[in-house]
């Protein structure tokens, strides 16, 4: 099915991009999500009271005749936790997505490649599809399947779109949670969610991405091990030896 054929049965979709001291790489986050050809996009920026240009470069980008933003603020929050949770109290889409500083959609046609899915699966909570991760001295990696693991995400948080309703049922994101957020999340609805998987690469996750476990993967395990005992899951066993690994690395830098 080409996803342009009935573009207005589509559901609306709001993308967020959260931000901080960002203003080396957030141009092209801004300009992906721009350029991207889905009808009903709504366009959330927020960030987190940076120091550097951001702001500033995130307001020209508001400001343009044809932008796409539809709300954007700069204010000191407590770290992705709360900024995600913003995004969710402010959006209108039908199903909300978060693109941060530094990642970028793969193609202008991503999102309406992603929920052509919806056609078929159009009670999904969750529509998700494949990320590229890039990395500075190891081979890129595609990740992303129908499988849910569960010792991590079934594909990067870019790449997750969820429907409104899940909030409501399951929570928004926990702020006892500085690295995992996401992954704590997702084990809450993992079994009981209905998710539709689309086998098309949505988002681009560099190594220059804005994400605050980027530099701290034994933190990130560590909060990890903590959403597996909270929620029961096996995954602990997994999660606890890839700690273990990152943190014999740190200990030799």
């Amino acid at each position: 099915m080409n996803p342009t054929d009935n573009r207005s049965s589509l559901p609306s979709v709001t993308v967020v991009t959260i931000a901080f001291n960002a203003e080396k790489f957030i141009r092209k986050t801004l300009e992906s999500v721009i350029a991207q050809d889905y009808p009903r996009l709504e366009y959330l920026v927020i960030d987190g009271g940076s120091k550097d240009a951001t702001p500033a470069i995130i307001r020209e980008y508001a400001e343009m005749p044809a932008s796409r933003i539809a709300w954007w603020v700069s204010e000191k929050d407590s770290g992705v936790s709360e900024a995600f949770n913003k995004g969710i109290a402010k959006h209108t889409g039908d199903f909300i997505g978060y693109m941060n500083a530094g990642d970028y959609f793969a193609s202008p046609d991503a999102l309406s490649q992603l929920f052509s899915v919806c056609a078929a699966q159009p009670d999904a909570d969750i529509v998700f599809g494949k990320a590229r991760l890039t990395f500075e001295i190891a081979p890129e990696k595609i990740v992303g399947s129908p499988h849910l693991p569960g010792d991590k995400l079934p594909t990067a948080h870019q790449a997750m779109y969820y429907n409104r309703r899940v909030w409501e049922r399951y929570g928004t994101f926990s702020m006892n949670y500085r690295y995992a957020m996401d992954y704590e999340h997702y084990h809450r609805l993992r079994n009981s969610a209905k998710w539709a998987f689309s086998d098309t690469i949505v988002a681009e996750r560099p190594l220059t991405s804005a994400r605050n476990s980027f530099g701290n993967p034994s933190r990130t395990y560590r909060e990890y091990l903590k959403a597996d005992m909270q929620h029961n899951n096996l995954g602990i066993v997994l999660n606890y030896i890839k700690f273990l690994r990152d943190k014999l690395k740190e200990s030799f830098r």
